[in-house]
């Protein structure tokens, strides 16, 4: 039984699947990673307020140095490529968990308006310089206070599973996103074969920053409640994919073989890491969720 229930569907009863640390090192604790009974999401445990949790995020979670525009619009190809390929005819864009804004400095200024939500101060007001101090709000999407029907499109890049109440966040963005506006979100696969094979070694578990594990099909259901319609998903993600996996395994082999053999098993391995994640997320395995979703 946990102390609050399940944001997305109210249970109050889950079962312990595996454990987890902390991979930037920030706490010894280990952390539970628990499945809802009911809707089968994951969740990490135990809960944490916004205030406890922000002491496991380091000053440089979100970078702190200061690119050239070609960088940033180099590092966010993979999001703008995906969002261009949503054909959308422009105007007002919020971006939830912008970070520094690198995604909308990516944009086309002539064709998008951007707006940021960042809960990190220092990440914002870097945002804030780049954008402008009316264009970046300091705190959490519900706090933003924005006019209803506000926006085109709405965008969550690998924020929604930080949250404590996804469903809130979700529902605060069908409010403000106009009928038939888009929505885009980018998770980690809680159903991928990386999160099956490595489980509280997973390195896209990020415990306990991450609060929230979502499937495709978990996420589907929430979004179908909240407002919303997926028209478009893919499971590939240069970005992430095969790191996450370097990584895992790296982290796998440190606690089982932490000796001059699992470090020579790891280097092996090395060839192998691309073209096996390409095949499993081309059998929708992979270890990313990225989603276009209408407004309806």
């Amino acid at each position: 039984m946990n102390e609050s229930p399940c944001d997305l569907c109210g249970s109050r009863s889950a079962r312990e699947l595996y454990t987890a640390r902390d991979r930037l090192g920030n706490s010894s604790a280990e952390f539970h990673i628990s499945q809802c009974l009911k809707c089968g999401v994951l969740r990490t445990l135990p809960e944490m307020t916004e205030r406890e949790l922000a002491r496991f995020y380091p000053a440089d979670y979100w970078g702190d140095e200061k690119p050239s525009l070609d960088w940033i619009k180099l590092s966010q190809k993979e999001k703008t490529r995906f969002f261009d390929g949503c054909r959308l005819a422009g105007g007002r864009i919020l971006d939830v968990g912008c970070g520094a804004g690198f995604f909308l400095r990516a944009l086309d200024p002539k064709k998008w308006n951007c707006y940021g939500v960042e809960i990190s101060r220092e990440a914002a007001l870097l945002a804030a310089c780049a954008l402008g101090d009316d264009q970046v709000f300091a705190g959490v999407l519900k706090e933003a206070l924005y006019e209803k029907s506000f926006f085109d499109a709405v965008s969550f890049w690998s924020a929604l599973e930080h949250t404590n109440e996804p469903r809130a966040s979700l529902v605060e963005a069908r409010r403000i996103l106009k009928t038939g506006g888009t929505l885009i979100v980018q998770v980690p696969n809680a159903a991928s074969y990386q999160a099956r094979w490595f489980r509280g070694h997973w390195f896209a578990l990020d415990a306990p920053r991450h609060r929230y594990h979502f499937n495709l099909k978990t996420l589907d259901h929430l979004l179908r409640e909240t407002g919303f319609e997926i028209y478009r998903a893919t499971f590939f993600s240069k970005a992430h994919n095969s790191h996450a996996l370097r990584q895992s395994l790296k982290a796998r082999l440190r606690a089982e073989q932490p000796t001059s053999f699992g470090r020579a098993m790891f280097l092996l391995s090395i060839p192998f890491v691309r073209p096996v994640d390409w095949l499993m997320s081309a059998l929708r395995q992979g270890a990313t969720i990225t989603l276009a979703a209408r407004a309806v």
